[in-house]
């Protein structure tokens, strides 16, 4: 019987051959097309648009296509906000709630190895490296990736059963967080400002800021040898947002950092190796 949600998908794309399915094609539903953007395509011209756009995508990724070619297929579907709210993004402005007791990311590698039995494989979505060795912080980015199946992820099955309900609100507060990259820090994309701790350790790393108390904690700390190159971070993170937005009309920003968190890191650690290598 075929699951609803793979591990690795069956097709990989060489310019993302990590990705998980995330790299699957997606598609919208008219009635919200119609409904929240009230776009001016057919259902069947809608289709046609998302299969151009999904192409155009895996082109641009396998690096055999340019970015630009996506550009027709989002503004037919409207895929980006931007143009509607004055050149600026769609953020979520909601600020973040504080937490009373912190979350560490042993506990949360921990209760990815007790609720994912393919964590080990699961890594190579959140490092875009197949022989990369696990960490706590990588363990404890796996936590949040729909791995148990559609929506369905190792915090949820967790909180579903932990008596501590402190950890579990702290965990609700840390699912509000969006993934971002972080020098000594600073948050390097551009986020909510009431998302961004004032400070944080120093070094250049991928996390989930939080706040907690008085301060602020950094959950699913990921740190990287280099820093990314940060137009084609965001370049890759903008049109994921427009494939997220395929489905969900109105997602945030903020929405595809915490929905495609793994796209996050992996496009860090990808890009840190990449600055790396061009150093050499």
């Amino acid at each position: 019987m075929p699951h609803d949600s793979d591990i690795l998908p069956t097709v990989l794309n060489p310019g993302d051959p990590c990705a998980g399915d995330e790299a699957h094609l997606v598609m919208g539903n008219p009635a919200h097309y119609a409904e929240f953007v009230k776009g001016a395509l057919t259902p069947v011209e809608q289709r046609a648009a998302e299969r151009g756009f999904h192409a155009a995508f895996q082109a641009w990724l396998a690096g055999t296509g340019p970015y630009e070619a996506m550009q027709p297929f989002v503004e037919a579907l409207v895929l980006d906000h931007r143009p509607h709210w004055n050149g600026v993004e769609h953020h979520d402005k909601r600020p973040l709630l504080v937490a009373d007791v912190p979350l560490p990311d042993e506990a949360l590698a921990d209760l990815v190895e007790d609720e994912v039995p393919d964590a080990g494989v699961l890594l190579e979505r959140v490092t875009g490296d197949p022989y990369a060795r696990p960490t706590v912080g990588t363990m404890a980015a796996i936590a949040w990736i729909e791995s148990l199946g559609p929506n369905r992820r190792a915090v949820d099955a967790w909180a579903d059963d932990e008596r501590d309900r402190p950890l579990v609100q702290t965990m609700n507060r840390i699912d509000r967080a969006p993934p971002c990259l972080y020098v000594d820090g600073v948050a390097q994309l551009d986020i909510n400002p009431r998302m961004c701790p004032p400070s944080g350790p120093s070094g250049v790393y991928v996390a989930r800021a939080y706040r907690l108390g008085d301060g602020w904690a950094f959950s699913s700390k990921v740190d990287l040898p280099a820093l990314p190159h940060l137009p084609t971070l965001e370049r890759r993170l903008r049109a994921e947002l427009w494939r997220l937005r395929i489905k969900e009309r109105r997602a945030t920003w903020e929405d595809v950092l915490r929905r495609h968190s793994e796209v996050v890191y992996r496009a860090s650690a990808e890009g840190a190796r990449r600055t790396l290598g061009a150093s050499d």
